[in-house]
This record gives C-alpha cells, structure tokens and sequence, in this order.
C-alpha cells in the first residue's frame, strides 16, 4: 500500500496569535488547522468556498489537541497534515506542529463529514469530483 501523503504549510507565531506572555493562544490552533485543511483542498483543485457555494460543508465533529510545549512569538511552525479518507463518511486528519529542528510541539486529530448545507445531512456517497480529490488527498495519484 502506498505511504499517505504529508500536506505541509508554514506559519510565524505573530502577536495577534499570542498571549502577553508570548504563548501562542489555545483557539489559534484551531485557525491554523483550519487553513492547513482549506490549503490541502486546495492544492488537489477544490476551492472550499466554491465547495460551500455548490452546497457542501465540511463540519468538525470532534477534535483533540495535544499541548507537548507550548509556541512562541516569533516562532516559525510547519504544520504538517495526513488525511485519512476512506469510504466511512468520516474524514480524519492527523497534524502535527514542527518548529524549525523538527521538533513536534503539539499534536492534533480532528474528524469532519460531508454535508448537504441545505437540510444539514451527511452525504454517504460522495461526488465523483471529491472523491477524486479525497484520493489525492490521501496520497494516490488517479492514474494509479
């Protein structure tokens, strides 16, 4: 089986991210998971807001975050993502935040499904052009 592909982006601790003592707030975590996921989409050709005008959302419905040390102003972060898509209507995403020797500073799962926007239901079977893209996603190429 093919090894799952590492979706990458990278981001400076700011002061709008931090607290007065120069530790990057809990909630901002969260932001930058966000924009990690939309940038994914991205890269394999979905542009989330186009998603959502076509009438699908991507809700969070659980997430966990493991605090191992804490973020600094000024620090810079890679923030590295594997999807995990498979036929269960859950979409799993496993990230990790890097400083700049590598070191992983907090680790984060979230889980998401595929709604209709207009009646809030989730969707089982899935577009054939997200389903390309969930492939993708997960590391294999479409000519494979």
């Amino acid at each position: 089986m093919k090894s799952k592909s590492v979706w990458e982006i990278k981001k400076i601790v700011l002061p709008q991210n931090s607290d007065h003592a120069g530790v990057m707030w809990h909630g901002n975590y969260f932001n930058w998971l966000e924009e990690a996921r939309i940038n994914a989409l991205s890269e394999v050709g979905v542009n989330y807001f186009d998603l959502t005008k076509r009438g699908f959302d991507l809700p969070l419905i659980n997430s966990c975050i493991k605090y191992i040390k804490p973020l600094y102003l000024g620090d810079k972060i890679i923030i590295e993502s594997i999807f995990n898509i498979g036929k269960s209507p859950k979409i799993n995403v496993n990230s990790k935040f890097l400083n700049e020797k590598k070191e992983v500073l907090t680790i984060a799962e979230v889980n998401m499904v595929l709604i209709n926007k207009d009646n809030f239901t989730i969707i089982r079977r899935r577009p054939e052009f997200l389903s390309n893209a969930f492939r993708k996603l997960n590391g294999f190429n479409l000519k494979e």
